[in-house]
């Protein structure tokens, strides 16, 4: 059997899997809530399901490859209490949508098994993570990681599983979805054209 070699060492591709942003993280636990937390938390979320992206990279050696790619992750619903400073700040609105998207530049070291074209990869870099809803839009560079293991499928196809998290941002403060930037879950399937 062909072991992986650096003939095609240019790719680029897309992917798709399931995602999930941690807005759950605001919602106080049901033996914490008290009407000081329903006016400043969220008090249900719905998030989760299917992410997609792009992505390119080049392999400076069967070892070791550059990566960039773009990951578009499912939109979440905020739900407030009537009585919550968003409903009161945003006329009597009780729930919003939130998109979130990452530009992501990584790193990737991988390890080639024995007589296969399998390889086994852990990357890590930074990411652009955008917020865009009706209180922000804001873009904000976090460290991201990756774990996953890819195949060459033929001479010119690459396939890969693989799952990454990508950090956000959060502070105890009155009204805290007015900063928070979510962290991120994924496990996607890639598809690569190698050229």
């Amino acid at each position: 059997m062909e072991t992986v070699q650096n003939r095609h060492p240019v790719y680029a591709g897309v992917l798709g899997g399931f995602g999930s942003t941690t807005w759950k993280g605001l919602v106080p636990d049901s033996k914490n809530q008290n009407m000081a937390l329903m006016m400043s938390t969220p008090i249900e979320v719905r998030e989760g399901g299917s992410v997609w992206g792009i992505l390119a990279g080049y392999e400076l050696s069967p070892y070791f490859a550059i990566e960039t790619s773009y990951m578009r992750y499912p939109d979440a619903k905020i739900y407030f209490d009537s009585m919550s400073l968003f409903s009161f700040n945003n006329d009597g609105q009780r729930e919003f949508k939130t998109e979130t998207e990452t530009v992501n530049l990584m790193g990737k070291i991988m390890l080639i098994l024995p007589n296969s074209t399998f390889r086994v990869y852990s990357s890590a870099g930074i990411a652009d993570v955008h917020r865009n809803d009706l209180l922000v839009n804001q873009w904000l560079m976090s460290p991201t990681f990756g774990a996953g293991i890819n195949f060459h499928v033929s001479e010119h196809f690459m396939t890969e599983l693989g799952a990454n998290y990508t950090a956000g941002f959060g502070e105890s403060q009155l009204e805290p979805t007015n900063t928070y930037i979510p962290f991120l879950y994924s496990v996607s399937l890639r598809l690569a054209y190698l050229f």
